[in-house]
């Protein structure tokens, strides 16, 4: 099974706002705008943090972009730069400029070869790849493959403990069998095998490298940069990698800045410190960001799925009636139009509606209060006092420390306190929210998914199999029905087979509602106006920054 790179975020890109953004991008000709603050104020007003931002001049510092250093303002740091270990978006986007793998995905998910010339198909589960020739890791060394079989011999070890082993499991063997090749053994068909073999390559025995002591071990990579330091929780730099076999990247220098405060990180976009943000960024300030015409703004749909999660082991939450209760009393539009500035769109499912397995079809949860009620009741959890302020249950939400995120969630605490439900929130940083999610220490919890490309992730979600630290199915959902689905629709390699499965799979899944799902983000990025070669990506990933170029 194959969950195609997809990585959970904190609800917004990374926790719970969308990917801003709507269609179409907006240029500034100025080469050093002095940005100034036109318009009326209009709901900003609100909040007086950001409006200070605003209100500032764009004092401009030293001018890094002019000498082709980019900085890149991220919201949460990245939790490991060995790509056996990015299960996080912020690890991953980064992992995909500092490493190569076997197949990558195109600017519309679709798989490419990359470090793979030709392959083949000697029986339906054996694959056996040719290594292109002439490509070399960060300082010089060969890539070969040895160092795939290495990558993969130890994701498959269970003493390595990386998150992305579950997304191997039916792979029975690996080895070389001759000095260019790589031959992989499979314990059945796998219709989405190709799909996870995007996992950067490492070099086998080591080769770490990166000047930042206080930083992990980082493997070298293949791609076109190369990690020059790693500043926990401050900054990530990427150099210019004189290695990489492909096109050279035009840009000397890509930094990450970690920036965890909303307000901070925009100040530090009007002064000209940050060079570009994705996303990361308020609603409420994108208005004022187009108004003042300093700025080059690209807008995009996207694929990011925010969701509700729920612990199935909980009393309360195990009963399906309650879950459809909580979905019918969540006002999804609300929360759309008045916190996320209308950009997103209601989601029905993992899948968003661009992709080639959606199903329309299936169970949705249209706002009304009434009928969560009269579910409650049926459930065996009445109103205990009528109208009055007495509450039939209470649940707690995880959330992170975001503020945007914390405001979403606090309007679900407000909407489902309307039915009779009590939830009390409990936000935390980022490393600790996710740390409990992982180890499914909670009741519920706000998340999205980032960049799902293949619908095996289903199996990674919601298989039996898949409970940590085997795969994400953290709310322990088990139906035989939707195993023997999932297991069907990953041995058949015609797509509309395919499609019909999983049709009939995210049917069941809207009946038993293991998630609520909440919007499909869409993507903004906002940056200098000289940056030029930058696209926005459906699943939010950074790899075009290989090819941007300061004008």
């Amino acid at each position: 099974m194959s969950m195609a790179r997809a990585r959970e975020a904190p609800l917004y890109e990374e926790p719970a706002a969308p990917h801003l953004g709507a269609l179409n991008g907006s240029h500034c000709a100025s080469r050093v705008p002095p940005c100034r603050l036109r318009g009326r104020l209009l709901r900003v007003a609100r909040f007086p943090a950001i409006l200070a931002v605003l209100v500032l001049g764009a004092c401009r510092t030293e001018d890094l972009l002019g000498r082709g250093v980019l900085v890149v303002g991220l919201e949460s740091s990245p939790a490991n730069l060995d790509p056996r270990f990015a299960a996080d978006a912020a690890s991953s986007r980064i992992d995909q400029l500092l490493h190569r793998g076997l197949f990558a995905k195109d600017g519309s998910g679709e798989v490419t070869p990359d470090l793979v010339e030709r392959w083949t198909m000697p029986d339906p589960v054996t694959y056996e790849f040719r290594i292109r020739e002439g490509v070399r890791f960060a300082g010089g060394r060969p890539l070969g493959p040895e160092d795939v079989l290495y990558t993969f011999r130890s994701l498959l070890d269970p003493s390595l403990g990386s998150p992305l082993r579950g997304a191997y499991r039916n792979v029975l063997a690996v080895d070389c069998p001759d000095p260019r090749s790589v031959r992989f053994r499979l314990n059945g068909p796998n219709a989405s095998f190709l799909v996870s073999l995007d996992v950067g390559i490492v070099p086998g025995g080591g080769g770490a490298e990166g000047a930042a002591a206080a930083a992990p071990s980082v493997p070298a990579g293949a791609g076109p940069f190369r990690l020059l330091s790693w500043n926990l929780g401050y900054e990530v730099r990427l150099g210019v990698n004189p290695d990489y076999s492909g096109k050279p990247a035009r840009l000397q220098e890509l930094r990450f800045r970690i920036i965890p405060d909303n307000t901070v990180r925009i100040l530090e976009l009007r002064k000209g410190t940050v060079h570009l943000v994705q996303n990361d960024f308020q609603p409420e300030v994108l208005p004022m960001l187009e108004r003042e015409g300093c700025f080059r703004i690209l807008k995009g749909p996207g694929t990011t799925y925010s969701y509700l999660g729920f612990n199935l082991k909980d009393p309360v939450l195990r009963c399906r009636e309650v879950r459809h209760a909580i979905a019918h009393a969540i006002d999804r539009r609300a929360i759309i139009d008045h916190l996320l500035g209308g950009l997103a769109v209601p989601a029905t499912g993992v899948l968003s509606p661009m992709h080639w397995a959606y199903e329309p079809g299936v169970k949705q949860y249209a706002y009304d209060p009434e009928r969560a009620k009269a579910l409650l009741e049926a459930a065996g959890f009445p109103d205990p006092d009528g109208d009055g302020p007495a509450t039939r249950f209470s649940l707690t939400c995880k959330t992170s420390q975001n503020d945007l995120r914390r405001r979403i969630v606090e309007a679900i605490q407000g909407q489902l306190a309307a039915v009779g439900i009590e939830i009390k929130i409990r936000s935390y940083e980022w490393g600790t929210f996710f740390s409990d999610i992982r180890k499914q220490n909670f009741q519920l919890y706000t998340l999205s998914w980032v960049g799902v490309s293949d619908p095996e992730i289903y199996s990674y979600l919601f298989s039996s199999e898949s409970v940590p630290p085997e795969g994400a199915n953290r709310g322990y959902y088990e139906n035989p029905q939707v195993d023997a689905l999932l297991r069907e629709a990953g041995s058949v390699s015609d797509r509309s087979a395919r499609k019909e499965l999983y049709g009939r799979l995210q049917k069941i899944l809207a009946e038993d509602l293991p998630y609520v799902s909440l919007w499909y983000g869409m993507n903004v990025a906002v940056m200098d106006g000289r940056i030029r070669g930058f696209e926005l990506r459906p699943n939010g990933d950074l790899d075009s920054l290989k090819d941007v170029w300061i004008e």
